[in-house]
């Protein structure tokens, strides 16, 4: 067998995988290059004589399963959309996915961002950094030291809109700040909730009791535009809301007018509803806001987890295993 690797890739893991089967690997983040047409993936699996295929960001429908000789889709990543599952179900291929391979590194970027705007500290840092705080003068240290006095999480109501892997992560790291903890989300089991400490609550209740708001659910038809602007104007004044998920989970317009107004206190935002994030956004004019252009799973962790999945799945499916992570056991037999 021969794989074709367009996902980021841990050396070893893609040292585990060649001993399995020839590999070649073109690291999208190098070659900046991703495959939409498939076309042109299909043509680069002939000339490699790939049949095993894995990818994080390169498109894999119809075409390219018809068109090559796959008998392994792997998608390094927690949500295969990219992937016609469907299809290659039909044909049987198998594909394997990385369930929760950045939850870790989105749940601490929201805990990061909430510190920061809690204590300011990327406004402290970017008067130091301009020069225009400045202390000649005791009034001026003063004058500085009122504007930025920060808050503390310790007894901060906090609520979490979606409880999946990342909303979890974020509960067991609040838990440790003295935090009261809400959630919200119909899909999960309520011992979850229990084994964290948090209190299981209605999404209108939660809206309106929360200090903080953070949002970890995935983009779907039932979770788009879940935070509309009617929930976003009964939060209380003062909140803090982050969204480290989807932009389309939360009203844009009426969370700028909130941060605009002042009834906002400050925001963290990895995800816009244009991406990537443009020079020209007005929430890089508001200096209660936390940007960052979605790259909360970007850490070494993530690529070190995602490879190993990845490689985990293949070993077991070879081995005539039921692979852990994948999307169509139904092409086990």
């Amino acid at each position: 067998m021969k794989a074709f690797i367009t996902a980021t890739f841990d050396p070893g893991e893609l040292s585990r995988l060649a001993r399995k089967m020839d590999v070649v690997h073109e690291d999208w983040r190098k070659t900046h290059k991703v495959y939409f047409s498939g076309e042109e993936l299909v043509a680069r699996l002939r000339e490699v004589d790939a049949d095993v295929l894995i990818v994080e960001a390169d498109l894999v429908h119809e075409e390219v399963i018809d068109g090559s000789d796959l008998k392994i889709i792997g998608a390094a990543r927690g949500d295969p959309i990219n992937i016609g599952i469907e299809h290659a179900t039909k044909r049987r291929i198998p594909v394997f996915f990385a369930p929760a391979r950045n939850a870790q590194a989105v749940a601490e970027l929201t805990i990061g961002f909430l510190l920061s705007l809690l204590r300011h500290v990327h406004e402290i840092n970017h008067e130091l950094r301009s020069g225009r705080m400045r202390f000649d003068r005791t009034r001026e240290y003063l004058a500085a030291y009122e504007a930025y006095t920060g808050r503390e999480l310790e007894g901060k109501t906090v609520g979490i809109v979606g409880f999946g892997a990342i909303g979890q992560r974020v509960a067991r790291a609040l838990s440790g700040f003295g935090c009261r903890l809400l959630a919200y989300d119909p899909y999960v089991d309520s011992g979850s909730f229990e084994r964290l400490g948090a209190e299981r609550t209605e999404l209108d209740d939660l809206v309106r009791q929360c200090d903080v708001l953070t949002v970890h659910c995935p983009e779907a038809p039932a979770t788009t535009d879940l935070i509309n602007a009617e929930r976003v104007r009964a939060l209380k004044p003062g909140v803090y809301v982050l969204n480290l998920a989807r932009a389309r989970v939360l009203d844009e317009d009426a969370l700028y007018e909130g941060l605009v107004s002042g009834r906002i206190a400050g925001a963290g935002l990895d995800v816009f509803m244009q991406e990537p994030i443009q020079p020209d956004s007005r929430f890089l004019a508001l200096k209660n806001v936390v940007l960052a252009p979605h790259y909360g799973g970007n850490t070494h962790e993530t690529v070190v987890r995602q490879s190993r999945m990845m490689v985990d799945a293949i070993e077991e499916y070879l081995a005539g295993r039921r692979p852990t992570h994948i999307c169509n056991p139904e092409v086990l037999g």
